[in-house]
């Protein structure tokens, strides 16, 4: 509930809302600008700010932004009204602001329902004054240095800031994020119990988040690993182990793009089979805790189904995959400086058939437009760039600022020196595919970097189509 207002508020309002219609009179989105106006005026503005009665958040390491776009768009095919931040931004200033934009001139929120993508470490300053009813955490794995850090402590600052009230929705998989905020006696599990392609029969990957019991300390015995730490383990010496699952993958047919989920608590445990545009393992949990969040916001089955069938899919900012003239252009974006989302990227491009050519422009996209900008570049060795040794790969072209450190990474993967090119230019980079060798290219960028997807794809395009002369 909001707390009582007075002059400050009604100022820092008035002052937002008219920043926010001046901002839309001139065709930009300023996502954050009216927050921060309104935060300079009243530093309690979200305090009294009024917000619709039922708020569900979605948070986590990777997969955030992904999944709550899924739960936004199956919604909207659905009918519902809502208010969101996808167009500000997960911190306190674009959720302001996306509370602004949706208010009355009087300050009255006329939403119900609302549906908030959570940065983690903006849950102590948001949580406080927003009653959240749903909290749906991803996953929780070792994100940039400079920004979460260890996800020891974005657990400790998630679990200390999330109220008791609060019903969770938790992966099964991660023994990580699936104890958080234990206070909380409302939890639902998903879980992909199924065999996948990735599988592993312990982590493989150059790091893992979680090398030993969460509760004792013990030995970890591995099952599987779908991706890194998550999968299914158990302790060997105090016996903890994954939470039973209220929602589980009981099956997946990459080739045939579907997946079946089981709802163990309805009764006579259904299963319903679902489509999924483009098979990953990333994709997959992602679509299942979308799924899982729109069942508790009173979607029945059929509707979140109906929506995948008609088209609602992973934004094109994130992934894309076009045909031009016999070759494939793949965009394949993840949160920068995350190894594991990187990582998953890897993944993704060394399983795909046919021989590949990859442009890494993976860069920090504020700090790549300087080239003497620092950058902590430890995260290249906390990614599997191991996965790019594959020999269906023939090029691998870095790009940006950090070129030769990424020529460097690659070189101790033991990728082949030959196939390693660096440029300058997106337009240079895309010039040095060669078209004879490979049936696909795929541009792996950080995900703020679409100006780099877009040019490399559109000079890939016009080289395809003959009008690069």
């Amino acid at each position: 509930m909001a707390q009582k207002k007075g002059a400050r508020f009604g100022l820092a309002f008035a002052a937002a809302k008219l920043a926010s219609g001046g901002l839309k009179l001139i065709g930009r989105k300023g996502g954050q600008v009216p927050g921060v106006i309104a935060e300079k005026i009243d530093p309690q503005f979200l305090a009294h700010l009024e917000k619709p009665a039922h708020v569900a958040f979605v948070t986590g390491t990777n997969g955030k932004t992904t999944t709550v776009n899924l739960i936004d768009d199956i919604l909207s095919f659905n009918g519902r009204k809502f208010v969101d931040n996808r167009a500000g931004g997960n911190i306190i200033t674009a959720l302001e602001s996306a509370l602004i934009n949706a208010s009355t001139m009087g300050a009255r929120m006329p939403y119900e329902d609302a549906v908030f993508e959570l940065d983690e470490l903006s849950s102590r300053r948001i949580l406080p004054y927003v009653d959240a009813d749903i909290i749906l955490c991803t996953n929780l794995y070792r994100d940039s240095f400079m920004r979460n850090a260890n996800p020891d402590y974005i657990f400790s600052v998630l679990t200390a800031s999330i109220s008791p009230k609060t019903e969770l929705i938790l992966n099964a998989d991660d023994l990580i994020s699936c104890r958080l905020a234990p206070q909380c006696e409302k939890r639902t599990y998903f879980s992909v119990s199924c065999a996948l392609p990735e599988d592993n029969p312990a982590p493989t990957s150059v790091v893992c988040d979680l090398t030993a019991c969460p509760e004792c300390g013990g030995k970890l015995e591995y099952k599987v690993s779908h991706i890194r730490h998550v999968g299914h383990a158990r302790c060997t010496s105090c016996g903890f182990t994954n939470p039973e699952p209220d929602y589980e993958v009981t099956s997946v047919d990459p080739a045939g793009c579907t997946f079946t989920v089981r709802e163990n608590r309805t009764p006579g445990t259904p299963e319903y089979t679902l489509r999924i545009a483009s098979y990953s393992v990333n994709n997959l949990y992602n679509l299942l805790a979308a799924y899982v969040m729109c069942r508790k916001l009173g979607l029945l089955p059929f509707q979140i189904s109906l929506a995948l069938e008609k088209g609602v899919d992973i934004t094109r900012a994130r992934y894309f995959d076009e045909e031009v003239a016999g070759k494939h252009i793949v965009n394949v974006s993840a949160k920068g400086e995350n190894g594991t989302g990187v990582s998953m990227g890897f993944e993704k491009i060394r399983r795909a058939p046919g021989n590949k050519a990859v442009i890494l422009g993976l860069a920090d996209h504020f700090l790549r437009r300087d080239r003497y900008a620092s950058e902590y570049i430890g995260w290249h060795y906390l990614a599997d760039f191991e996965m790019l040794t594959d020999p269906a790969i023939k090029q691998i072209i870095a790009i940006g600022p950090r070129e030769k450190d990424f020529e460097l990474r690659l070189l101790l993967a033991g990728v082949d020196p030959s196939i390693i090119l660096t440029a300058q230019s997106n337009v240079e980079a895309a010039d040095l595919v060669d078209f004879s060798k490979v049936d696909s290219v795929y541009i792996a960028v950080d995900v703020y970097n679409n100006d780099i997807a877009d040019e490399c794809y559109e000079r890939l395009r016009e080289r395809l189509e003959g009008r690069d002369a």
